[in-house]
């Protein structure tokens, strides 16, 4: 039974002479029933979009290592970092490297790959190639032995045709992007993209610039 419908039955209680519950129990029910009926009619959110625009793409590969060799001026040391083969298969040398130290929060250090290893290691299972990069910067607090983080940048382009990646939906080897159709219905629409970053796609054709399109709905912590 509803708010509404226990509302009803008490009114008709009055009428027959009833004695109705006691007055704070109904003007609860009253409430609740002004607070469903608040929602009622109002439209539902707008979902979120994003704007093709001209932009950059950048894609890295990340991995974990230790320095060697370190000196306290002119060039900082050598990093070596394995990367797993998934990651390594883009790294080549001459890529420019950021750098990042869990001795030393804050710093951040720029680097180049010097060399990839030709040969395999299989670290824990899972197959590994060392990459040497060489830190173009040196730093008093590094040392020999610390713990080094490597981003290198595999892919980087400017000045193109970019969506976010959580605008772009895969079905095999298509990429479609949801557009607002007729009565605000999602419409799904196919482009063909180029590169993909870490964060945002390439657009080839399919799409112009200034278009919107639908992002997926925001998720709350309480959803």
């Amino acid at each position: 039974m509803t708010h509404i419908d226990r509302l009803r039955r008490d009114l008709a209680r009055v009428g027959a002479g009833v004695v109705l519950p006691p007055l704070p129990v109904v003007l609860s029910l009253l409430l609740a029933v002004l607070a469903g009926l608040s929602g009622c009619g109002q439209p539902a959110p707008a979902p979120p979009t994003a704007t093709v625009r001209v932009g950059s793409v950048e894609r890295t590969a990340s991995a974990v290592g230790a320095l060697s060799g370190v000196t306290s001026g002119g060039p900082g040391g050598v990093a070596v970092v394995p990367f797993e083969e998934s990651g390594a298969a883009a790294v080549q040398p001459g890529q420019s490297v950021r750098l990042t130290f869990d001795a030393i929060p804050g710093l951040e250090q720029a680097g180049s790959v010097l060399a990839v290893a030709p040969e395999p290691v299989n670290i824990s299972g899972v197959t590994n190639y060392y990459v040497t990069i060489v830190l173009t910067q040196g730093d008093p607090r590094l040392r020999a032995g610390q713990t080094v983080r490597a981003a290198v940048t595999v892919t980087a382009l400017s000045n193109v045709l970019v969506l976010p990646n959580s605008a772009v939906t895969k079905q095999g080897p298509l990429s479609f992007v949801r557009i607002s159709g007729p009565g605000g219905q999602p419409v799904l629409t196919p482009f063909v993209p180029g590169a993909v970053g870490d964060d945002t796609t390439q657009v080839l054709s399919g799409l112009g610039e200034g278009q919107q399109v639908l992002l997926p709905p925001a998720t709350g912590a309480g959803s």
